[in-house]
C-alpha cells in the first residue's frame, strides 16, 4: 500500500495543500496519522480513490438536476 503525503494528494486533486488539510479535518477524506502529537498525515491510494468516487456527479446513472428559471430584478416594481 502506497501512502501519499499531503502535497502529493494536493497535486493529484489539482488543489492546494490547505484544501487537503480542510478535507482531512472535516473527515471527508480519510487518512492515517503517523508519529506522536499531530503527526504526519498520509492518505492511501485506496482512500483517495474512495474520496473521488464519493464526489462523482452526473453521468448515465444520475439524472440531470432540473434547471431553475429565475425572474431577473424581482426587487424592481414595474
Amino acid at each position: 500500500m502506497k501512502l501519499l503525503k499531503v502535497p502529493e494528494v494536493a497535486e493529484r486533486l489539482s488543489c492546494s495543500a490547505s484544501k487537503v488539510y480542510q478535507l482531512l479535518a472535516s473527515g471527508a477524506l480519510q487518512h492515517y496519522t503517523l508519529g506522536p502529537g499531530r503527526g504526519g498525515k498520509r492518505v492511501s491510494e485506496e482512500q483517495l480513490a474512495a474520496f473521488l468516487a464519493s464526489r462523482q456527479k452526473g453521468g448515465p446513472g444520475e439524472p440531470a438536476a432540473p434547471k431553475v428559471l429565475r425572474q431577473p430584478f424581482r426587487h424592481v416594481k414595474l
